[in-house]
């Protein structure tokens, strides 16, 4: 199961997709996100991003996806929480299900 959070694991409103729709894209400069997968040690499972890292421009639109592995015999719930840095980008980015 997992739920849309933002910073921290803090559940956040919904994002205004019209504003983001809206956005010109710089073109002069490029922004590199890198993605990590860090799952507590009592979860068993295997968590990792299907790329290290992405390189968008701003104002674009970009998608990262991530395989989750049970290697158990049992159910396991998670909750994917993101963290940005520095946190004063963090409004420009949004988690999808």
């Amino acid at each position: 199961l997992f739920q849309a959070t933002g910073l921290g694991g803090q559940a956040v409103a919904g994002h205004d997709s019209s504003r983001v729709e809206n956005m010109n894209k710089v073109t002069n400069r490029s922004i590199l996100v890198r993605f990590n997968a860090d799952v507590a040690s009592s979860m068993q499972w295997n968590f990792r991003p299907h790329q290290p890292s992405v390189r968008v421009l701003p104002g674009e639109t970009a998608l990262a996806f991530y395989s989750a592995k049970n290697p158990t015999d049992k159910p396991i719930i998670g909750i994917s929480t993101y963290n940005i840095i520095p946190y004063e980008a963090a409004m420009y980015f949004n988690k999808i299900q």
